[in-house]
This record gives structure tokens, sequence and C-alpha cells, in this order.
């Protein structure tokens, strides 16, 4: 094999490396070759190597183990359909560490559509709550969560950072959700959404509407924007 040129040359390491890994050559928990062989592989030196694993760790491709090695890692989280859990806990029960990138929380005019849905009166206050949410520091989605105002007064006013917002409502304000109906679809980013994300224009993305219940009453609607290759959902069916 012919030594690559050194323009570009972690360009195509991490390129042959990424195919290698998306086509399963080396499958979900196995480790990379370490460095040396890397570098034999590719006719390249580490400085070369370590750039190439640096953007498929940035892909979310691969993790460094501390005393193994480069692991290749699940490329995309599962959501169970037959549970009600948020975006935040699906991502924290597999294993991400999951946070708040920035947050805003205002009180609107509820609109026509959204009042209907929340079978509240036309035009009563309702909290929109706006997050970009992230595992391992990584933006994966961009959330807005829409509540009747009258079940979480002086929300607005929450300095900290929410995380999951389940969890949140139901220590401060005692609303459990019990049942949702989900409502999925597939876009593509918009140029706001792509600074947001920190992908490129046009990426596909995986849309979630999820209005939310306590008993019979609606008492949220989550519109969810996911990027489509970080995530994927699994129905289970009981005989």
């Amino acid at each position: 094999m012919e030594a690559l040129s050194k323009q570009a040359a972690y360009a195509k390491v991490y390129a042959d490396l990424k195919e290698k890994i998306t086509s399963g050559y080396y499958p979900t928990g196995t480790l990379l070759p370490p460095e040396p062989k890397l570098e034999e592989m590719f006719f390249v030196s580490r400085t070369t190597v370590r750039k190439a694993v640096s953007m498929l760790i940035n892909d979310g491709l691969v993790k460094v183990k501390q005393g193994h090695g480069t692991e290749v890692i699940n490329q995309k989280v599962a959501q169970n359909l037959n549970t009600i859990t948020s975006v935040s806990q699906t991502l924290e029960k597999k294993g991400y560490r999951i946070g708040t990138k920035s947050m805003y929380i205002r009180v609107i005019t509820g609109n026509s559509s959204m009042c209907d849905t929340l079978r509240i009166p036309q035009n009563s206050k309702i909290v929109e709550i706006n997050r970009i949410q992230t595992a391992d520091d990584r933006p994966v989605a961009v959330a807005k969560n829409y509540i009747p105002y009258g079940l979480v007064p002086g929300i607005e006013q929450e300095k900290e950072k929410i995380i999951s917002l389940y969890s949140y409502l139901l220590k401060r304000y005692q609303l459990g959700i019990d049942s949702s109906h989900d409502t999925i679809s597939a876009c593509n980013a918009s140029f706001e959404e792509s600074e947001m994300l920190q992908i490129e224009p046009g990426r596909a993305l995986i849309t979630i509407r999820r209005v939310c219940y306590s008993g019979n009453v609606p008492i949220e609607v989550d519109d969810v924007k996911i990027i489509a290759d970080k995530y994927e959902f699994e129905i289970c069916t009981h005989s």
C-alpha cells in the first residue's frame, strides 16, 4: 500500500475507519487497532492517527477507554415505545452523560391549536420550555415543551438547567405522566437547527410530537427533534 499523501491523510484514515465501523467490520464493543498498528496500516504518523480518531469520537462512533483502547460504541440510542420515557431518560439508561446546553423558559398566550390540544380555554397562559439536550457534551436534540401555566406556576423563574423534564415535574409539581400519544416523523435540519445541533443543514432529524396525560387529562405537549443517526425506536410485543 502506498503511503498516503500528507494532504488530507487524516481524512482518508478517518473515512476508512468510519466505513469499517458503520459496515460492522468493527462491531459495537470491539476495540480499534492500537495506534502503532494503525500507523503501520495507513503509513501515517501518530499525529495523523490521533486526528482521525478524534473525528470518530466527535461523530459518536468511538470512545477512549483509559487503559484499554478505543472502543466502538452503539451508534444509536434505542427508545422503547412501550414505555413513557423522555429523550434524556433514554440516553441516561444507555450510559450517556446527559445535560442541557442551553435553556430558555417563557410564558406565552396559547394559540388555538395548542389550547385545544391541552383542553384549556382559548388564549390561556402556557409555559414554553426551549432546550438543547446533550449526550456526553455533544448536542443531540432540540426540545420544546408546552405546559398550562396553572400547573407549573413560577417555573419561568427556574435558574437551574432542567435535564429530565419528566423527573423535574414530578419532583417539584407532583405532576406524573401516566400515558402519552406520540406522532413520529422525519425532517431535514433547517439552518437554525443545524447551528444549534452543530451539524450540516439538511441532515436527517427524527421529529417526535408527544401529548402527555395524567389520567385522561393532557398536561404537556413535547416537540422534539433528534439527530436521526443517533436514535432509534424499539417496539416490544407480548403474546
